[in-house]
């Protein structure tokens, strides 16, 4: 029966606490701390009695739990019901968010002497919220560093090689300059967690003042922003696919153009070849017909007193034939083949029976 009314008492505990409802948590300028209400257990007089001895700790999603037990010992600890032993306990809370800050203006000379003035953001989260309870003011201390590391940073680059390359994938320079030296700082780096830097303000030299200006000042984005800059990807995506197809089908045009405009040209130029040869073929036929005609002429005239008529007459025949045959070439004729045997044969003909006429022409001896 004891055991029944004992844990209807913790069943009622938490009841009670889950009706409360968790509490809205507000953090000030460089606080990370805010101290809650603080939890009894046992004190009721039928908690005693039944030693029902428990606390409901109400926590938002946005902080740790920091409970103090009254024998000193701190814990962080999740929203819920606890039992625990009779007394008083201390509750904080701290913030579970990440949190930006900005550094004061920083100015030094880097190492090409330019003089700059840097005004770094920073973003941080509570790593450890009971190393952090163990700092004096945490955050103010992790400012502190930052504005010498700032320093440091300005002198240990050149002044146009301050900003992050817009265009240079991969981790920030910045950041991995800030962290590297934040991680050797304990208890510090074990308390707060360096998320994000940021150049805020970037002044000195007029001709790099651009590149601040190019900066991206990034801001946590809700799940909206990553949305959109998801979609803006695929859409850039797309056009880029989109400009390599075009440009691929570009080059081929480029390409099969190239190709036809050379075939062209070559047929051309063939053709210049054909009709150049066709001359010379031409010339050369009307030339050996006129030779052909004049040796005729001849042997019409010496036919009648000439010994060997009877073969000159043959000559004369078979000549006339031989020109009757060879017709004149055309261009459509000259471009049907490779070559012109045929042609060639018959000029010689006409040539070979020429010569031979004029042979039997010229006086025996």
């Amino acid at each position: 029966m004891i055991s029944l009314l004992r844990t209807l008492i913790l069943r009622n505990i938490e009841i009670e606490g889950r009706s409360l409802g968790s509490p809205t948590i507000k953090f000030d300028n460089r606080k990370i701390v805010v101290a809650g209400e603080n939890l009894y257990a046992g004190k009721r007089w039928y908690e005693m009695l039944l030693q029902a001895y428990a606390f409901y700790l109400p926590l938002p999603s946005n902080v740790y739990g920091i409970v103090t037990y009254p024998n000193g010992t701190t814990r962080n600890l999740p929203g819920g019901l606890y039992e625990v032993p009779p007394g008083l306990y201390k509750l904080q809370y701290v913030d579970n968010h990440e949190r930006f800050d900005v550094t004061a203006p920083i100015s030094e000379l880097a190492m090409d002497g330019e003089k700059l003035t840097l005004t770094v953001m920073v973003r941080y989260h509570v790593k450890e919220p009971l190393t952090a309870l163990r700092i004096d003011k945490p955050v103010e201390t992790l400012i502190e560093h930052l504005q010498t590391d700032v320093a440091q940073y300005i002198r240990t680059h050149k002044h146009n090689d301050i900003a992050d390359d817009p265009t240079t994938s991969g981790e920030s320079k910045i950041l991995a300059f800030f962290t590297q030296r934040h991680a050797g700082r304990s208890p510090l780096s074990q308390a707060l967690d360096i998320t994000g830097i940021e150049l805020k303000e970037f002044t000195g030299d007029k001709e790099y003042i651009n590149i601040r200006r190019n900066e991206l000042i990034k801001v946590q984005q809700d799940k909206i922003d990553i949305e959109q800059l998801n979609r803006q990807k695929e859409i850039e995506k797309l056009k880029a696919d989109h400009k390599v197809a075009i440009d691929s089908i570009n080059a081929k045009a480029a390409a099969d153009q190239t190709a036809l405009r050379n075939e062209i040209l070559y047929e051309s130029n063939k053709r210049d070849i054909q009709l150049d040869e066709m001359r010379q073929r031409s010339q050369r036929r009307h030339e050996l017909v006129v030779k052909a005609v004049d040796a005729i002429s001849q042997a019409l005239e010496h036919s009648g007193y000439s010994r060997n008529t009877a073969e000159i007459k043959s000559a004369i025949s078979d000549l006339l034939s031989a020109i009757r045959e060879d017709k004149p070439e055309t261009a459509q004729a000259s471009s049907k083949g490779s070559n012109n045997g045929s042609h060639t044969t018959s000029t010689d003909k006409i040539e070979d029976l020429t010569n031979t006429l004029l042979n039997l022409l010229k006086p025996r001896r």
